[in-house]
């Protein structure tokens, strides 16, 4: 696939990009700007062109900040205090190159590459149902109108079956429940189709069916190319459908009285099969299953 990025405010092509790797991060020490209390340190993470990446971890260790932060939605992570062989890159480009070069090309890149599904959904009040779910696609222009109605339709009716809705009939956004609106953002970001779509706790309004019944439909739709990234306190939910889990360990900072987040090598479970790869070890899923939901017990 052929890559746009925006440099000077015209568009350019990517090179053609041969290797799977799209997040490459190494060495990375993060604190807030104006502030030297750390916030997430990072010793090594990479992530693949089709990888399902779900962050969990306790309030308080930054798994908004680098969901925000990876998918150039705020710069949350002001001051990098980078060693000498820190990287962060995206698709081979420095990611702090990309901040620098302003606003404008922080939405192209949002535009051409991104989809969201925010945890507040973010939908607009002003519009309708439909309306609300083509939004992004009819923003990037990359697909007709009445395409666009046909395929909303049809996720609608996958997604939104409780709605009743007939023959592709809209609906309100206001009178439908918090529970719905969640759809609908999925909804909308499936229809976006690009490259990476993050999500940011998506499943938190949802009941135990429609959360297992929108991640099915959303591997399915986004395939094998495509990635997710994707915050959760569901570890059940991580364990089922991720190709990848990142926990991201809580430890206490003598200096600033406060706790920061890690993430190492005992950091990251990654699925082989049936089982998973943990600290160059194979566990079964029981034994990942026991060995996360330990880690929010709290310590007595």
């Amino acid at each position: 696939m052929v890559r746009k990025r925006f440099i000077g405010y015209h568009f350019q092509k990517f090179q053609e990009v041969n290797s799977k790797l799209i997040y490459n991060i190494k060495n990375l020490n993060c604190s807030y700007k104006k502030s030297l209390r750390p916030v997430l340190e990072i010793d090594s993470l990479q992530i693949e062109r089709g990888d399902r990446v779900f962050f969990i971890g306790p309030s308080g260790v930054g798994k908004s900040t680098i969901l925000e932060s990876l998918g150039l939605m705020n710069n949350t992570i002001n001051t990098i205090q980078q060693k000498e062989n820190t990287v962060l890159d995206l698709w081979d480009e420095s990611l702090l190159d990309i901040w620098s070069r302003g606003e404008k090309e922080l939405m192209h890149q949002r535009k051409e590459n991104f989809s969201f599904i925010f945890q507040s959904n973010n939908l607009f009040s002003s519009m309708s149902g439909f309306q609300n779910i083509i939004s992004g696609a009819i923003i990037n222009g990359s697909q007709e109108i009445s395409s666009l109605k046909k395929k909303a339709s049809l996720i609608v009716n996958e997604i939104l079956s409780d709605l009743n809705l007939k023959n592709g009939e809209d609906f309100n956004i206001s009178k439908i429940s918090g529970g719905q609106r969640q759809r609908v953002a999925f909804a909308r970001a499936i229809i976006a189709d690009k490259d990476i779509l993050f999500a940011d706790e998506p499943t938190g309004n949802l009941d135990w069916y429609n959360a297992e019944k929108l991640m099915e439909m959303l591997n399915y739709k986004l395939g094998k190319d495509k990635t997710s990234i994707i915050v959760t306190h569901d570890i059940e939910i991580a364990l089922k459908f991720a190709t990848k889990i990142v926990n991201i360990d809580k430890r206490f900072d003598s200096e600033f009285k406060s706790y920061y987040g890690v993430i190492d090598s005992n950091s990251i479970y990654t699925k082989d099969h049936e089982n998973w790869l943990h600290s160059s070890k194979t566990k079964d899923l029981k034994l990942v299953r026991s060995e996360l939901m330990s880690k929010f017990l709290p310590k007595i």
